[in-house]
C-alpha cells in the first residue's frame, strides 16, 4: 500500500510541475522569486489559459529533459547493469543526434570507457548464474543489490549533470509548490526515479522467481535471453526517441503498479521461504527463536488479510488462544484473534512448514511458515503452545507429491 501511494504521488507530482514552475532569472547574479505557472482564480473561473503560460510550461519542459531522464528507466529496471552499460556505450560511441540529451551529452560521466568495461564486468557476473536453477538463487539473492546500486549511479548521473549545466549557463529555479513546501523539481524527478525503477524491477524478479520454480532446465537461460533482449530493444527505442521511450515506460510503470500490491505479497512470501533457512544455516542466532512469536502466511484470504499476507502469530495476552496482527511497522496492524481449541497443530513439510488454527467463526486455517526454526521446532511448540503432527502422518506427507507441489500454491 504504501509503495502505491509512493507511485502515485510521485506521478501527480511530475504533472503538477508542468503548471507550477518558476521562471529562470534573467542574470546570472539575480535570483527571481518562484512564480508559479499555476492559473489564477479568474482564468480558471473562465477555464482560460494565457499563452505566456503555454509557451513557458513548453519552455520549461524542454529545459528539464524529463524524458531523457525518464525514457531509459524501464530497460534499466529489467536488467539494471547491462541496461546502464547499455547507456554508457550509446554515450561513448553514439552519433551525435543520440548523445544530444541530457543523460548521454558530452558532460555526461557515462562516456568514460572505464565504467563501460567494469559495468560489463558486472553485467556477465549477474547474468550468468541466472542461467542454471543451480547458480540462481545466488544471482537473486544480490538482485535488489544490484538495483540499489545502479539507482545510485542514475542519481550521480543526475547530479553531475546538473552540476556541469550550473556551470555552463544561468541557473534555472524551478520549483513546485506544495501547499506551504517549495520542492526542487530536479529532486521531484530523483524521486520518480526511484520509485519508478523499484516498481518494475519488483514484478520482474516476480516473474523471473516463478520462472525459477518451474521444472524446465532450459526456461531460466530463455527467461534471461529474453529480458536482456527486451532490454536492449526498449534502449533502442530510447536511442532514437527518447520522448517514445518515455511513454513506453509509463506505461509499463502503470500496468505494474497495478499488479505490485499482489506481487510483493507473493514476492515476500517466496523470499522467506527460501532464504530464511539459508540464513539460519549461515547463522545460528537467526534459527533460534527467541520470543513466543512466529511469522506466517495464510494460504487464502483470511478475514482481513488477503491471502499471502505477512502476519505475526503469537498467544494472546491473557494467555487463551492466540492472535493473528499485520507484521508491518509503517502503519497500525489489524489483528484477528484465534479460537482458544483445539490446539494449533505444527506440520512439518518439504519446503515450509504449517500450521492448521481454528478461527473464532470455526473456519480451519492453514498458516505457512518458514523452515527458519528447523533447528529448534520442538522449543518453539512449547512457547508458541502449538502441538507437532507425530512423525509417521509427517512422513507420509512430506512424500506425497501433490502435497509438495500444494505448498507453492
Amino acid at each position: 500500500m504504501i509503495r502505491c501511494f509512493v507511485l502515485l504521488t510521485a506521478i501527480a507530482l511530475l504533472t503538477s510541475a508542468t503548471f507550477a514552475v518558476a521562471q529562470a532569472p534573467t542574470a546570472p547574479s539575480e535570483v527571481a522569486p518562484a512564480k508559479s505557472l499555476l492559473p489564477s482564480a479568474k482564468s480558471l473561473e473562465t477555464a482560460e489559459f494565457g499563452s505566456k503560460d503555454i509557451a513557458a510550461a513548453s519552455g520549461w519542459l524542454g529545459a528539464s529533459h524529463i524524458a531523457d531522464w525518464l525514457g531509459p528507466l524501464a530497460p534499466v529496471a529489467l536488467s539494471p547493469f547491462f541496461g546502464v552499460s547499455c547507456l554508457s556505450g550509446m554515450a561513448i560511441w553514439g552519433p551525435d543526434w543520440m548523445t544530444n540529451n541530457a543523460m548521454l551529452g558530452e558532460n555526461s560521466p557515462l562516456r568514460n570507457p572505464t565504467l563501460f568495461m567494469v559495468l560489463m564486468g558486472l553485467t556477465m557476473l549477474t547474468s550468468l548464474p541466472r542461467l542454471t536453477k543451480v547458480s540462481k538463487p545466488f544471482a537473486q539473492a544480490v538482485d535488489r543489490l544490484e538495483t540499489y546500486s545502479v539507482i545510485v549511479i542514475l542519481l550521480a548521473v543526475k547530479l553531475v549533470a546538473s552540476m556541469n549545466q550550473a556551470e555552463t549557463a544561468a541557473p534555472e529555479i524551478a520549483m513546485v509548490q506544495l501547499g506551504i513546501v517549495s520542492v526542487s523539481i530536479d529532486t521531484l524527478l530523483a524521486i520518480a526515479m526511484i520509485v519508478n525503477v523499484l516498481v518494475i524491477n519488483s514484478v520482474k524478479f516476480f516473474f523471473e522467481f516463478m520462472v525459477w520454480l518451474t521444472p524446465i532446465p532450459a526456461l531460466d537461460a530463455c527467461f534471461e535471453v529474453l529480458n536482456k533482449t527486451l532490454c536492449a530493444g526498449l534502449m533502442a527505442i530510447y536511442a532514437f526517441s527518447p520522448t517514445i521511450a518515455t511513454v513506453i515506460n509509463l506505461l509499463l510503470l502503470g500496468i505494474a503498479g497495478l499488479m505490485l500490491r499482489w506481487i510483493s505479497r507473493r514476492v515476500r512470501f517466496y523470499r522467506t521461504m527460501i532464504f530464511d533457512p539459508i540464513l539460519a544455516a549461515i547463522w545460528k542466532g537467526f534459527g533460534s527463536p527467541k520470543r513466543p512469536e512466529l511469522i506466517v502466511f495464510p494460504k487464502a484470504a483470511l478475514g482481513p488479510f488477503a491471502a499471502k499476507s505477512r502476519l505475526q502469530l503469537a498467544k494472546q495476552d491473557d494467555g487463551e488462544g492466540w492472535q493473528l496482527s499485520e507484521a508491518n511497522w509503517w502503519r497500525r496492524p489489524r489483528s484477528l484473534a484465534l479460537a482458544a481449541a483445539p490446539i494449533p497443530t505444527l506440520s512439518r513439510g518439504w519446503v515450509m512448514h504449517s500450521l492448521r488454527v481454528i478461527g473464532t467463526d470455526g473456519q480451519t486455517i492453514e498458516l505457512c511458515f518458514s523452515r527458519r526454526y528447523d533447528w529448534a521446532l520442538e522449543e518453539l511448540a512449547e512457547q508458541l503452545g502449538v502441538q507437532v503432527e507425530d512423525s509417521a502422518s509427517r512422513e507420509s506427507t512430506i512424500r506425497d507429491p501433490q502435497v509438495v507441489r500444494g505448498e507453492f500454491s
